[in-house]
């Protein structure tokens, strides 16, 4: 038998009219299930803080969905929301270290000012990235700067362009794969 899993354990969330009571589904199955949303989600990430916030967006992204669809094994499906969005968090702190080790590599140089040879390579490093990002295609360029410097997920740039999440996955491996080699720290 399905059981409705559509705002279930967030209070004030439903549509007007339907009762969200604390002993909901998703309610339960979070209270339940914590310890092991948790540790799925510190596996991947490796940090047990952004592990809990995983799993409070995994909650509050389960209590804002309108679906109406029935979900046989509610409790898979909330851990396969919370594997999902640690997966998503871990790739994004991933090309985040690689885009912004220059940066991290700063902070931590004692007399805080650069050499001038390390300036101009910096300067040189980023102004090729930015040169290569204007070659790419104007819509992969915007899916690639609404993730990464917007901060939106695959499904709303999707949505804002009108296109399939599958294509807007393509589109940020294409602009990946080609700032690659600024990315790694290498430029032409």
């Amino acid at each position: 038998m399905s059981e409705q899993l559509s705002y279930a354990g967030c209070p004030g969330r439903g549509p007007a009219g339907a009762e969200a009571t604390e002993d909901s589904v998703v309610g339960q199955i979070f209270v339940t299930h914590r310890r092991a949303l948790v540790g799925t989600a510190m596996r991947i990430l490796g940090c047990p803080c952004r592990a809990e916030d995983v799993v409070q967006d995994a909650y509050i992204k389960l209590c804002d969905a309108r679906s109406t669809c029935p979900v046989r094994h509610p409790a898979s499906y909330v851990m396969q929301v919370v594997r999902n969005l640690a997966l998503d968090g871990y790739r994004r702190q991933q090309i985040e270290n690689r885009v912004f080790a220059v940066e991290d590599e700063a902070i931590d140089m004692p007399d805080r000012t650069a050499s001038p040879e390390a300036q101009v390579t910096a300067r040189q490093m980023i102004s090729g990235m930015l040169e290569r990002l204007k070659t790419l295609p104007e819509r992969t360029r915007t899916v690639f700067e609404m993730y990464y410097f917007q901060d939106c997920t695959q499904r709303e740039i999707a949505q804002s362009l009108g296109v399939s999440t599958t294509l807007v996955n393509f589109m940020m491996h294409d602009a990946r794969q080609a700032l690659t080699p600024w990315m790694s720290g290498a430029s032409d």
